[in-house]
């Protein structure tokens, strides 16, 4: 569907949402993504497109977007990574709500419209929203709940426990561990920011999950959230994101540090068990991803290896291997936990080089 030229929202006014979408070598996929910000039925909108120094064609897409619609703007930068793309965004939004879009992916027509009536309906300053992985060939939706929620009091409280890790039966399913902490998702009061003093992490810092970071943040200063049950969200997910996995080698210290500014959010907002719990579940599940990334280190099996027992003598991960509990876990991951447990590094080595195996296929 084309974008419609010249159709912007109010004239001499503020948009009532600032889309902003971080950008880089995107060429092949931007358009899509912005034909569905500006072809929303909620025509209130800004989208301000980060362009963070990208080398492909990107940059002349999205000037003839900016020339064909007034409510696009577009912030050309040095590339920096997107915790930057993201926070420069935010300081060039204006309007009551800002949502985030990454540029491969794209939303459904009416996501505004609907997020914007729950917002207001309900007084809410976040509403989130499930979404569809969306593979080359097939769509898999993630649905988090089948009913509409609404979180304040005790309930938010629950919300922003399990942004710091999955707990009971959500141990079974690892790689969703951050599927309810993205930026994208989610429709914000824009005000909730400078309340929350929240702002994106690089992840040279902290290795991953800086929107989960932020969003402790932003959950933690949010009077009520509320969550529609609808897969408003289409997260393209490329088949080579598993071929191309490239060794980080300071992953384990970037961890550590994201662990550390999670240990002080718990602090902030009174320590309690479920949210200790839940920082050391992911503590342990990290094993997994922190392991995969060792397999991806030059060097030997024997040196892998090594690297592997260096990690489980460590005194966090020791204390949060002993404390997850295996019985919510498949078969699979209880075995490779128990392994983990027992300091089994040859059986620990041996599974992860299977999942990997089947990571690449």
């Amino acid at each position: 569907q084309a974008v419609r030229p010249g159709f912007g929202g109010r004239k001499g006014g503020t948009a009532m949402i600032s889309v902003i979408v971080p950008v880089y070598n995107a060429e092949a996929y931007v358009s899509r993504c912005l034909e569905s910000i500006l072809n929303q039925t909620y025509r209130d909108i800004r989208v301000v497109c980060v362009n963070d120094g990208s080398t492909d064609g990107t940059g002349a897409i999205l000037e003839d977007f900016r020339r064909r619609d007034s409510r696009v703007e577009v912030l050309a930068r040095e590339n920096s990574g997107l915790s930057a793309s993201r926070n420069a965004g935010l300081e060039r939004a204006d309007g009551e709500y800002v949502m985030f879009a990454d540029a491969d992916d794209w939303l459904d027509a009416h996501a505004c419209a609907d997020a914007v009536k729950a917002m207001r309906e309900r007084d809410a300053d976040i509403v989130f929203w499930s979404y569809v992985k969306e593979y080359e060939s097939v769509s898999s939706p993630v649905l988090f709940w089948p009913e509409e929620h609404v979180f304040e009091g005790e309930a938010m409280a629950w919300l922003r426990t399990r942004l710091l890790g999955p707990g009971g039966a959500e141990l079974a399913r690892p790689e969703r561990m951050d599927s309810y902490g993205t930026a994208w998702g989610k429709l914000y009061r824009r005000s909730l920011f400078r309340d929350a003093e929240s702002a994106f992490v690089d992840t040279a810092l902290i290795g991953s999950a800086e929107d989960v970071l932020c969003n402790l943040s932003l959950f933690g200063a949010a009077r009520r959230a509320v969550y529609i049950p609808s897969t408003f969200y289409h997260y393209r997910k490329t088949a080579s994101g598993a071929l191309t996995r490239r060794y980080k080698p300071d992953l384990v210290a970037q961890w550590e540090e994201l662990f550390r500014r999670m240990d002080v959010h718990v602090r902030k907002h009174g320590a309690c068990p479920e949210a200790e719990r839940a920082l050391r579940n992911r503590m342990a599940l990290s094993v997994i991803f922190l392991g995969l990334n060792i397999c991806d280190a030059p060097g030997s099996p024997l040196r892998h290896a090594a690297m592997l027992r260096n990690l489980l003598e460590r005194d966090w991960c020791r204390a949060a291997v002993g404390t997850l509990p295996l019985k919510p876990l498949p078969l699979h991951w209880k075995t490779f936990f128990l392994a983990a447990k027992s300091g089994f590094v040859p059986g620990l080595y041996l599974l992860l080089r299977i999942i990997k195996r089947i990571l690449a296929t």
